[in-house]
């Protein structure tokens, strides 16, 4: 296991402004999945979803 220092040094309160721009990642990749529905838009769809679960 490495240690990564830019992400350990990221103080707790940044998460709220990372969260806030998954939120909107998460919202415009649902309207181009709704408008294009691909296997590679649900493919972005499913990764942010899980990105924004581990936060």
């Amino acid at each position: 296991m490495s240690f990564n220092p830019t992400v350990a040094t990221i103080p707790l309160h940044s998460h709220h402004h990372v969260r806030q721009g998954l939120e909107a990642q998460l919202r415009q990749c649902w309207a181009i999945y709704t408008a294009v529905p691909s296997e590679a838009n649900r493919y972005q769809l499913v990764r942010l979803e899980r990105l924004l679960q581990e936060i």
